[in-house]
């Protein structure tokens, strides 16, 4: 199953100093708290003076991509997949 989403999620995530990257944690979507296992993918990406950052995340079962604005700092979910084929 491949659905297309579009919908804001909570998300917390982890600054690293020494790396200089924020790495989503964990994530909060309709009632349910899913603990992200890897960044499997990431990408920014500009849409006029805009940077849209763009995570593809696992949480083991499911495979996530979530969309960090940064002009509005909200997460929104956009994609999720289990794998299988529709």
């Amino acid at each position: 199953m491949h659905e297309r989403i579009n919908e804001r999620v909570k998300i917390l995530s982890i600054y690293d100093p020494q790396t200089g990257k924020t790495i989503p944690y964990r994530m909060k979507w309709r009632g349910f708290v899913h603990d992200i296992q890897r960044v499997t993918y990431y990408h920014p990406e500009r849409m006029g003076r805009n940077i849209l950052h763009i995570f593809h995340l696992t949480d083991g079962n499911l495979d996530f991509k979530v969309v960090l604005n940064s002009e509005t700092l909200s997460w929104i979910l956009k994609e999720v997949s289990d794998g299988g084929v529709n």
